[in-house]
């Protein structure tokens, strides 16, 4: 029985869905995907954007919050200049993809969850964008 649940529970999972944040932000993102999806706990997600930039970064930080039922349940952080290896800072404008992975906890519940990616960098808000996603 529980081998037929997580076929359903994959099988009816919702998509991997997100929206950038209101306002300007220097990068732009075209897709960001994440795999593997759903997530399994226990195991690492990374998270790949794709998009384009406006200027040159030169130094700064971005913070990923992951919230179960409208609880903040993690939050990572990390230097913006290690998001993207093959343009370390300063990194020209250009068309890009930053990638992330982050550890899923193995006592996480399934479900649905939600998160918020923010970068701010020393020419001000980098980038920003909400996600669903489920465990």
């Amino acid at each position: 029985i529980i081998v037929i649940l997580s076929i359903l529970a994959i099988t009816f999972a919702a998509p991997f869905s997100w929206k950038p944040c209101a306002g300007t932000t220097h990068f732009t993102a075209t897709s960001i995907t994440m795999t593997p999806y759903p997530a399994v706990p226990g195991q690492n997600v990374t998270i790949n954007a794709h998009g384009s930039t406006d200027v040159t970064t030169t130094a700064g930080m971005w913070r990923a919050t992951i919230e179960y039922d409208n609880v903040p349940v993690h939050v990572y952080t990390g230097n913006l200049c290690d998001l993207v290896p093959s343009c370390p800072c300063p990194c020209k404008p250009g068309d890009y993809t930053a990638s992330i992975s982050i550890p899923v906890p193995s006592f996480s519940p399934a479900g649905a969850y939600t998160g918020r990616f923010e970068a701010d960098s020393s020419t001000g808000r980098f980038a920003c964008f909400t996600f669903s996603f489920d465990i």
